[in-house]
């Protein structure tokens, strides 16, 4: 671990510290984020060595994983919550929170703006038109990949508590019930190269279905080859109910984004 890199996580623990909190339930959503930021630093590390990135890109890739959600910690603490709709923007309180306790204070000027704008689009349903336009490569490419990077994650949280027994948990779900019923609207999105929107979700299965349209926001082909390779799309499908409509996206997804076998 660099010495930048080693700065940062010992402002993040000791940050994640100052807002821990002694209730277990609390405390377990709090640790579950401070555990996903530490494991989106290691997919942003991988992602960004597989991209051959020089050694500095490759220092703020593992940053910007690291800091992402540092947002989540008061948002929780506040509001009980990890819904950005029901409380506030997570990733802007996350700049905000990194600028407010100089998180970021080790960096040069120019890369506390790059790990900061990664960090403001990361929750975003699509990249703002500015940075897509290629003036600054750095920035666009840092986005991207911490956006892939973040998905790979949230995707493994969300299918180990799928396959948790006992009740769904109302904040990983965002409140969404368990009633197996699902949006033919967001299967539609999949079917037509969309993203799927958090807001058509009605049912804790719509999240697996908004998951799976994830794959036409992937960046990388690093990134859609580890969503396969892992289990998760599998794992992803395994929570549908088993309907015809289902059951031909599952063929059609398959036929159409799977990773040709080498």
């Amino acid at each position: 671990m660099s010495e930048l890199l080693e700065t940062a996580s010992a402002w993040f623990e000791a940050y994640y510290r100052s807002l821990a909190d002694d209730a277990p339930q609390d405390a377990g959503h709090l640790e579950l984020k401070r555990l996903h930021c530490r494991r989106v630093m290691d997919e942003a590390a991988a992602l960004a060595e597989s991209l051959e990135l020089s050694p500095r890109l490759r220092e703020l890739a593992a940053i910007a994983g690291l800091c992402h959600d540092v947002g989540r910690f008061p948002q929780y603490r506040r509001y009980k919550t990890f819904s950005d709709r029901q409380s506030v923007n997570h990733a802007r309180l996350g700049t905000a929170t990194l600028s407010r306790h100089d998180g970021l204070g080790q960096l040069s000027r120019r890369d506390r703006t790059l790990v900061r704008m990664a960090i403001v689009v990361h929750n975003r349903r699509l990249l703002p038109a500015a940075l897509l336009s290629g003036d600054d490569p750095e920035a666009l490419t840092l986005s991207r990949l911490l956006r892939d990077a973040d998905k790979l994650d949230i995707v493994r949280i969300m299918l180990d508590h799928f396959r948790a027994d006992g009740p769904k948990d109302d904040v990983v779900f965002l409140g969404q019930p368990d009633t197996g019923r699902y949006s033919p609207s967001i299967v539609d999105d999949i079917l037509a190269g969309k993203l799927g929107s958090y807001e058509n979700m009605a049912s804790a299965t719509d999240f697996a279905l908004l998951i799976l349209s994830w794959i036409h926001d992937m960046a990388y082909p690093w990134t859609r080859n580890q969503f396969f390779a892992r289990g998760h799309v599998q794992g992803l499908f395994d929570q549908l109910p088993d309907t015809p409509d289902l059951a031909a996206l599952r063929t059609w997804y398959f036929e159409r984004h799977a990773p040709a076998a080498s």
